[in-house]
């Protein structure tokens, strides 16, 4: 079932007029499906392997450090949520009929938000530790440890799940006239005969601006007055960081974040402002910010290893040792003027 299919043009009642805008339609939700289909599985084959390796490496392979801690988390998180990837693409390609079952449906949307406020608490963390780093470069070497470091990343879990949660009751499996769709209801409806437009709307609603609050508006006010911290420190101290690649790569790897989640977190802000957006468009949208939404969760291992490495390095070197030596961590030192 394609939600993304238009209604007629209202203003225009021909015949001719009716059936090129559901023709219209029915073009543009071909195509979005065909590149949903061919993001998700790009970034699912890239994702589990870039991620499983970030997690080998980091889990296994190196010393752990705070810093090493910190992307160890961010790679588990990409990597749960890209196993979920295979049931998205099969509902796309059975053009949204979902045959795995309300569980499977529950455990879809709590696995992709929870990989959402995961991923943007431990970018936030991050950017707090950088900050510490360069402000006070002698108190962190003392004292940042790899336990604090994991302490720190079980409360941001616990935290991450608590935000999610809500979405194990907020999302079913509905079957209408034998064609199973798995969808947020926010407890509204169990049935389409038993649709209650209030409960959707407030639930709706208050799940939109909990979720634009936690992973965007709040933590990125913080990252964004950590690194300007730091850009002033680093002016004022004529700086040059010994992990200058280390930073480097973790402004990048924020910057992408926003990036790809900025329209995700956008359309559903408009849409309970009350601005209305006509199909095809809004389904366009909908489905271009989801595929960048999921897309950012095989970047982070590509970012690991091409910022700060030049062609003939990388093309020298495997991609294990590549990731091995971006994290390792180095001091901060700041020159006094």
């Amino acid at each position: 079932m394609d939600n993304s299919t238009p209604s007629p043009n209202v203003t225009d009642f021909s015949t001719d007029a009716i059936l090129e805008n559901w023709t219209q339609g029915e073009v543009i939700g071909n195509l979005t499906r065909a590149m949903c289909i061919t993001c998700y599985s790009i970034t699912f084959i890239i994702g589990t392997v870039g991620n499983g390796l970030l997690i080998w490496i980091a889990g296994f392979k190196m010393k752990k450090t705070m810093t090493m801690i910190w992307f160890l988390n961010l790679g588990i998180a990409d990597f749960s949520f890209c196993m979920i990837l295979p049931f998205s693409i099969t509902e796309l390609a059975l053009w949204y009929y979902w045959p795995f079952g309300r569980i499977m449906c529950k455990l879809r949307y709590f696995t992709a938000f929870l990989n959402e406020f995961a991923n943007v608490i431990f970018l936030m963390i991050i950017s707090i530790d950088r900050c510490i780093c360069v402000l006070y470069p002698i108190w962190s070497r003392n004292n940042r440890t790899s336990s604090k470091a994991a302490i720190i990343s079980v409360i941001v879990w616990f935290f991450s799940l608590a935000l999610s949660s809500p979405y194990i009751y907020f999302t079913d499996n509905i079957n209408d006239n034998d064609f199973s769709v798995c969808l947020a209801t926010y407890g509204a409806y169990e049935n389409i005969t038993t649709y209650d437009h209030e409960t959707f709307d407030l639930r709706h609603k208050a799940m939109v601006i909990t979720e634009f609050l936690f992973t965007f508006l709040i933590p990125f006010a913080i990252i964004l007055v950590c690194y300007g911290l730091i850009a002033f420190r680093v002016k004022k101290g004529r700086r040059i960081p010994r992990s200058a690649r280390t930073l480097k790569i973790i402004i990048i790897t924020v910057l992408c974040f926003f990036c790809c989640w900025a329209l995700f977190f956008l359309l559903p802000l408009i849409e309970i402002a009350g601005y209305y957006i006509q199909q095809p468009i809004v389904g366009l949208l909908y489905r271009l910010a989801n595929s960048l939404a999921f897309f950012s969760s095989c970047l982070n291992p590509i970012i690991y290893v091409f910022i700060g490495w030049d062609f003939k390095q990388i093309m020298k070197k495997s991609f294990p040792f590549l990731l091995e030596s971006t994290f390792t961590e180095r001091n901060y030192r700041i020159r006094k003027s």
